[in-house]
């Protein structure tokens, strides 16, 4: 009995492939594009910052920013993906996710 090669199996889409087709879909969060594609919450934002170096063909990434949930601060400024810890106003830990997205350009 001869042994057969291997079929090869249908490719398969990266994670950051995956990360681009989530966001073109909706905004998402970190922690939400993480437990969607069960992946570490580190290794999203990775892939999200190469993402927003480099989006893609006729596209643009979007950024919403993070927001403190007791005083209403809005984080525009931050360059970093990541959450803050606390609010520089009310010193409050209570903060909203920044939120990102690929939108499509004319």
């Amino acid at each position: 009995m001869t042994k057969q090669p291997p079929t090869p199996r249908e490719s398969a889409t990266t994670s950051r492939q995956a990360i681009r087709e989530l966001l073109l879909a909706e905004p998402l969060s970190a922690l939400e594009i993480s437990q969607l594609l069960s992946l570490p919450e580190k290794e999203v934002l990775s892939h999200l910052e190469h993402i927003a170096r480099a989006p893609g063909p006729s596209c643009h990434f979007q950024m919403t920013p993070a927001a403190c949930k007791h005083c209403g601060f809005s984080f525009r400024k931050r360059e970093r993906l990541t959450t803050p810890s606390r609010c520089p106003i009310c010193r409050g830990e209570s903060i909203r996710r920044p939120r990102f997205a690929l939108g499509k350009q004319k």
